[in-house]
């Protein structure tokens, strides 16, 4: 009978033979993993399509596979490999894996799937227990280590405490706002939100309240979830006071760089925080890259960056997202790191040490944070920051009668729908366009036009974009009136006259939702 090596050359044997006084231990049912590749510091299989069973004995393990194909019989694979070329059997989750001695010093990684983490475990047990001197080294290394970062932080509960509370925050909002997908900008602001020209006036506590308030229901969720993730990593790296120091000052660092960025900006959320925590993350592993394990460096380090790129790199290019938060939160929870990362042993940091480090990072972290509202507030009277903090005051005033609008806009056009229309029905129509929606527009108009901003900035775009909104808007609903008063509402010209004016509304609508960074 043929079956493949793992070097992958058919070898004649005669497996009955070799097993014929071998007591067998084990028959399960596995996939074996195909298509290896190494990511991560770890080799990893691309697929499990070769389905079937293993069977351990004293002297040899039996894989037998098959991988269905279409229209033909299926491909079917024997696999017998003698217990002594078995090294460094090791299970994740349901995944084992182990190293075939293939040629002298050369080992080629086998990966199986089982049905569940109990079989994994029984699969281990059944296999040979034993190892090549490197791995044992590096596994004995990545076990201290790991001990030694739960002894530090055994139950993570700062991370779960954190996100206790902004569920909390978040469900406080949604319950005030009435709304679980997007949540009113009034009742983010009650709640804490880092509005522009309300933290620049006074309100400072606001750079570390937004932390805890959320957009809506995706906005939490998603950051939740990445939270619980690299929070728990961090705080085992770290320690909890030591994580709750990095948390905490990344999003307040997050907050000023926001403002910074943009200073009439709306924000809210905990990514600035969170991306804090991964560049905590990142300095841990980048001070002490010495001692940390390899393959835990490699795993981590690597995700952990591509992560930060991806998202950074999302940010810039997408409108809606607050770029500034996640970089000054990403450099302040670096930093903050970099002077706080304890030693991998705990023992090896003395009292003095520890005075010392905390003593600095304390240092450090008040003055920038005093020192970056200091410059936020000298910032605030230069008259294009002034500029920009009047339009944000401007644009949020004229919000709720901006929906108003929106409101009788749509109750009107609802009205004009309904046929047949009688001569009464079409002078209170017309009377609600100029008693009513044309004041509205001509309001919002004036607004808007009231305040100047810079040319280069992002809200001039914004201001030139409303103000075109606007004053198509208040043409269209000019036309329309003098189309119903004189009953020409399916009169051709009139609706050829109607219809340019209604597409660059159209236009204008969804340039004003992009800006503003609506789906």
């Amino acid at each position: 009978m043929s079956h493949i090596e793992p070097n992958g050359e058919f070898v004649e044997v005669r497996p009955q033979e070799a097993a014929s006084h071998s007591t067998v231990r084990l028959i399960q049912p596995v996939a074996l993993g195909s298509r290896l590749r190494k990511g991560w510091g770890v080799v990893r299989a691309r697929s499990f399509e070769s389905k079937g069973e293993i069977r351990v004995t004293d002297d040899v393990v039996t894989i037998n596979t098959a991988v269905a194909r279409l229209l033909r019989s299926a491909l079917r694979h024997e696999l017998t490999l003698r217990r002594t070329d078995i090294y460094n059997v090791r299970a994740e989750g349901r995944i084992v894996q182990f190293d075939l001695l293939n040629g002298p010093g050369e080992l080629e990684p086998v990966i199986l799937r089982t049905r569940n983490r109990s079989d994994a475990a029984l699969l281990v047990t059944a296999l040979p227990d034993q190892t090549t001197r490197t791995y044992a080294t590096e596994a004995r290394e990545r076990q201290i280590f790991l001990k030694s970062i739960d002894r530090r932080a055994p139950h993570t509960w700062a991370t779960w405490t954190i996100i206790a509370i902004t569920s909390l925050v978040f469900a406080v909002t949604a319950t005030r706002s009435a709304q679980l997908l997007h949540i009113k900008p009034d009742v983010l602001i009650t709640a804490g939100s880092n509005f522009g020209p309300y933290t620049q006036g006074g309100q400072w506590w606001r750079l570390l309240t937004a932390m805890f308030v959320h957009l809506g229901l995706w906005h939490i969720v998603w950051n939740m979830i990445v939270l619980a993730q690299c929070g728990r990593l961090a705080e085992r790296l770290y320690g909890s006071g030591r994580f709750l120091a990095v948390y905490v000052f990344a999003g307040l660092t997050g907050s000023q760089a926001s403002l910074l960025w943009h200073p009439g900006i709306h924000s809210a959320g905990a990514s600035g925080a969170i991306f804090g925590v991964l560049g905590a993350i990142l300095a841990y592993l980048v001070r002490y890259s010495g001692t940390v394990p390899r393959v835990f460096v490699l795993q981590h380090s690597r995700f952990t960056a591509v992560f930060i790129v991806y998202n950074l790199i999302y940010g810039f290019t997408h409108h809606g997202i607050d770029s500034g938060a996640h970089l000054g939160g990403l450099l302040g929870g670096f930093v903050l790191g970099l002077l706080l990362a304890p030693p991998t042993e705990a023992s090896r940091e003395s009292r003095l040490q520890r005075t010392m480090a905390l003593g600095t990072a304390m240092i450090f972290a008040c003055g920038l944070a005093v020192g970056l509202t200091w410059v936020l507030a000298v910032l605030a009277t230069r008259p294009d920051r002034q500029e920009l903090l009047q339009f944000a005051m401007v644009t949020r005033e004229s919000n709720a009668l901006e929906l108003r609008f929106s409101s009788d806009l749509k109750a009107f056009s609802q009205a004009l729908s309904r046929t047949p229309l009688t001569a009464d029905d079409r002078a209170a129509l017309a009377d609600r366009i100029r008693a009513t929606l044309l004041p509205e527009c001509g309001k919002l108009y004036g607004l808007i036009v009231a305040v100047q901003v810079p040319y280069d900035s992002p809200e001039w775009k914004l201001r030139t974009n409303l103000l075109a909104y606007f004053g198509d808007i208040s043409k269209v609903l000019q036309l329309t009136a003098s189309v119903v008063d004189e009953n020409r509402l399916n009169d051709a010209a009139a609706k050829a006259a109607l219809q340019p004016l209604v597409q660059s509304v159209r236009r204008d609508q969804a340039a004003l939702l992009k800006l503003r960074g609506n789906p």
